[in-house]
């Protein structure tokens, strides 16, 4: 019988083609993916804001839950035409008023503060509340711009007074303003430390903020220099459950749980520049007491509950995480929704550039205002404010230069090695030509020092000033003889910005969804 050759050469065709598709067509449906993505913005940008451009950093690893929460604006109209006519009132009616019915504003200042600060933020970012929506908590009674301040700290029991001379600068001011030289003794009033009772008005803030204002929906507690949007904090409450215990704000790094055996836990807290927020269940939470048989207290109440703690801890925001974490309810952190960075500090970049800015810590009285006005002709309907749109306020690049002009060294690096760099045109020339680079920083006269950034970032007006001198090292042994004074040296400050290459970027990032990001504690700068 005859042996034909046909059906195993047809075999062998087969497994020869197979092995050629296995290989090729994934090759060729990669090629074909990557030239649909390069013709299309829509794709390369994907509605997050991170495109092909590396120079302003990679995203996050590993990549935060974003939620697709479709949002309205409460404000009736949303957005107004400003200008330097258009008055406080005019903006104010805009403010959706009726919802303090369920979200609770509590400011907290304190006498020795600047008074330009709470005036800012009175005139600004707090306008819009009336003097019963809005609760004002300091260490002294009085009345600035018309609105009562709460004195905070006048109802804590006798057991604060009790070996605290932290406490003592309390009473001192209290002792002045009755024999009438507070304020007026300027050098006594200088003395009192302001700074150093502010870490005992935390929990009596919350105590009162309940007690005065009972089952609220939320508590956004948040203090002079904190700039809130609160067209974005009413969008971003919405979205959340208050019968669920939460305490969100932006994360910083607290104590250290060791009451598990072997498990020592860190702990993290809502750093109370950028303002925290309380929902009904978590205070309730906190607030609770055990009940005996008879219907009596059992437990003292929550700041007394904690004054040993007060003594020793430097701030009462980290008292407030440990407190909650005592109760079962860890911070939520909502970096960069909640920044603890000011308005002029933001570096921009694609870690976030598609997410809402709801609360800004350390703005400047001046920026205050001009930022608060500006919101409510940039408000949308349908989008919160985001970092894309923060960053039209003050628009980093426009100037390309600035002379006594600090942009920071956020995200720095060096020229390369070797490469000769002596002047600020030559720094600019070491950013053009990395790719990393978006703007430059030059330090001048005796310090010579080229600074490249690969984020951007506005800065702020620095003159030139003394470079100090290195102090002397522990245990150094000090020359016989005194060595004559060094001569003084000096640096000034001049930055530059790579403005088409920060457009291009900026080009690529339609921002088509927005990114509300999940809780993180680990999503920080």
């Amino acid at each position: 019988m005859a042996f034909s050759f046909k059906p195993v050469m047809h075999m062998l065709s087969n497994k020869r083609f197979l092995r050629i598709s296995l290989f090729v067509g994934p090759l060729l449906l990669f090629f074909l993916l990557a030239a649909a993505f390069w013709a299309s913005p829509q794709l390369r940008d994907n509605g997050i804001g991170r495109g092909m451009l590396p120079w302003l950093g990679p995203a996050e690893k590993p990549v935060p839950e974003f939620y697709p929460f479709e949002t309205i604006s409460q404000f009736s109209p949303v957005s107004l035409s400003v200008d330097e006519k258009t008055t406080t009132k005019e903006l104010c009616d805009t403010f959706p008023s009726y919802i303090t019915n369920r979200i609770q504003p509590v400011l907290k200042t304190g006498h020795g503060e600047k008074r330009v600060k709470i005036e800012a933020q009175l005139n600004s970012s707090s306008a819009c509340f009336s003097n019963e929506d809005l609760l004002i908590f300091s260490d002294l009674d009085e009345t600035i711009l018309g609105r009562p301040v709460i004195d905070i700290l006048a109802d804590l029991p006798p057991s604060f007074r009790v070996d605290n001379p932290d406490f003592d600068n309390y009473l001192t001011m209290q002792a002045m303003r009755r024999n009438g030289t507070l304020d007026v003794d300027e050098a006594a009033t200088a003395a009192i430390n302001g700074w150093i009772l502010d870490r005992f008005k935390f929990l009596p803030m919350v105590e009162r903020a309940w007690t005065m204002r009972p089952g609220r929906d939320w508590y956004v507690f948040y203090e002079t220099d904190t700039y809130i949007v609160w067209d974005s904090m009413f969008r971003f409450l919405s979205t959340l459950d208050p019968a669920t215990p939460l305490y969100m704000g932006s994360p910083s790094p607290g104590r250290v749980d060791k009451t598990r055996p072997r498990h020592e836990i860190k702990t993290w807290f809502a750093n109370g520049g950028p303002g925290f927020v309380l929902s009904r269940a978590a205070v309730e939470r906190l607030l609770a007491r055990d009940v005996g048989p008879a219907g009596q207290l059992l437990d003292p109440p929550l700041t007394t509950r904690w004054l040993d703690l007060l003594r020793r801890e430097c701030c009462g925001d980290s008292v407030v995480g440990w407190t909650l974490w005592n109760v079962s309810v860890p911070v939520s952190g909502y970096w960069p929704m909640f920044n603890p960075h000011p308005m002029h500090g933001v570096p921009y970049s694609d870690l976030y550039w598609c997410q809402p800015v709801i609360t800004l810590h350390k703005t400047r009285p001046e920026d205050m205002e001009e930022l608060w006005r500006w919101e409510h002709s940039r408000r949308q309907k349908d989008t919160p404010l985001l970092y894309r749109d923060l960053y039209e306020f003050r628009h980093p690049g426009t100037p390309a230069v600035l002379d006594n002009w600090d942009n920071g060294d956020w995200a720095r690096f060096g020229p390369p090695g070797g490469a000769r760099v002596d002047s600020f045109e030559t720094c600019g020339k070491a950013c053009e030509a990395s790719q990393d680079c978006v703007q430059w920083l030059w330090r001048g006269l005796d310090a010579g020092e080229c600074v490249l950034m690969r984020q951007v970032r506005y800065g702020v007006p620095r003159e030139p000033e003394p470079i100090p001198q290195p102090e002397p090292k522990e245990g150094e042994e000090a020359p016989k003889e005194p060595a004559p004074k060094p001569k003084e040296k000096w640096v000034n400050f001049k930055s530059g910005w790579m403005t088409q290459r920060i457009d291009r970027w900026r080009g690529q990032r339609t921002c088509s969804a927005v990114q509300w990001v999940g809780p993180s504690i680990t999503r920080v700068y």
